[in-house]
């Protein structure tokens, strides 16, 4: 198991490595959006990973097309649908 810590709640949870983060918040009770169902066809579940980014899985080319067409993206910008939780720990800002 790996730790998410999710901002602004402050709540830490254990997550199994391999799931999306879209996945893992919507299982712990967060307040995250996804309109198009985690196919990266939307910009609902934008969140800013904070810490731990190079434990997610990369950055592949439909997340990153979304990205790139998206207003107020930054460095640390992930689609939670697209990211996939590693071996550590990783926290994230709900957007």
């Amino acid at each position: 198991m790996t730790s998410l810590t999710v901002q602004p709640s402050g709540k830490t949870y254990d997550v199994a490595p391999g799931t999306s983060l879209l996945q893992a918040l919507l299982a712990a009770g967060e307040p995250i959006i996804s309109k198009c169902g985690g196919g990266a066809r939307c910009e609902s579940c934008h969140v800013s990973v904070t810490a731990g980014r190079k434990s997610l899985s990369k950055i592949q080319a439909a997340e990153n097309a979304k990205l790139d067409a998206m207003v107020g993206v930054s460095s640390s910008s992930r689609l939670a649908c697209q990211a996939l939780l590693g071996d550590e720990a990783v926290t994230v800002q709900l957007i």
